[in-house]
This record gives structure tokens, C-alpha cells and sequence, in this order.
């Protein structure tokens, strides 16, 4: 008979093991972590809007096309959403301001990666009437760009 007590002592002894055993694996599947993470934002680097190539051959009411080249400082790719229309400041020989205009674009096509720059063409005019002093002028038109992240 002590055979039989020995071998039930040792079943419910392994079956008591088994158990903790279980009861130690379940606790680690179930067992749950606190903590925090971190992150910080880049600020975004404003970009610049170059000349690729000006409009020629402006004359009275004359319209012709200007090309203007927009970077991107960025990390992070952006979409133009819009460029300004521009109007031309006075020149050094008295030629008045308002002379020459380029019409703005809104949501041009196309993104520009970081660090690279995308290029946009613009329709400049000269007025009708200017004065006599315009002849033979060089423009500048100022111009600001709105840009949008294209990320994700």
C-alpha cells in the first residue's frame, strides 16, 4: 500500500508543480509594462524663390512668361500651395513701380523633396501707358511663396 500512497503523493505532488509551473507562464503572458516615450518636432526653414529665367521683350501692354525657381530647406518633401502675384518695385533709372505684374499661382502641380527645388512659371505683363523712363529697365518683382508638407 505504500507503493499506491507513494505514486498518488507523487501525481498530485507533480500535478501541484504543474500547476505553479502554469500559474508562473500565464503570469509572464499576462503581466503589462508603464512607461513613457519621447519625440521632438523639426521647425520648418523657410524657403527662397529665385529667377530661373525673366521675362524679355516687354513692351507696353505686352504679356510674356517668367520662370522662377522655389527651394526646399526642408527634411521633409512640400507642395507648393500658392506663389504670390508679384508687381515691380521702382527702378534706379525713375521708372515707377507697378509697371510690370505676374499673375500668382495657387496648387501648382508637383512636390519638391527635400533639399531640392521645383520650378514655376509665372505670366508677367507690362502696363499700357508706362512711362518713357521703363525703356530698357530690368524688373524685380517680389514674390512669396506658401508652402505645405507633402510628408505621409
Amino acid at each position: 500500500m505504500e507503493t499506491k500512497t507513494k505514486r498518488r503523493l507523487g501525481a498530485i505532488g507533480g500535478g501541484i508543480a504543474l500547476a505553479c509551473v502554469a500559474g508562473i507562464a500565464l503570469a509572464a503572458y499576462l503581466s503589462t509594462g508603464a512607461g513613457t516615450a519621447e519625440g521632438s518636432s523639426t521647425t520648418a526653414v523657410n524657403s527662397t524663390i529665385t529667377p530661373e529665367n525673366g521675362a524679355t521683350g516687354l513692351y507696353p501692354g505686352a504679356t510674356t512668361t517668367t520662370t522662377v525657381t522655389v527651394n526646399n530647406p526642408n527634411q521633409y518633401p512640400v507642395v507648393v500651395a500658392s506663389i504670390s502675384p508679384g508687381t515691380s518695385n521702382a527702378t534706379a533709372g525713375n521708372c515707377p513701380a507697378g509697371t510690370v505684374t505676374t499673375a500668382g499661382l495657387t496648387n501648382p502641380a508637383g512636390t519638391i523633396p527635400p533639399g531640392g527645388t521645383g520650378s514655376y512659371t509665372l505670366t508677367a505683363k507690362m502696363i499700357g501707358n508706362p512711362d518713357n523712363a521703363c525703356q530698357g529697365q530690368s524688373f524685380t518683382l517680389p514674390l512669396t511663396a506658401s508652402l505645405a508638407s507633402a510628408a505621409g
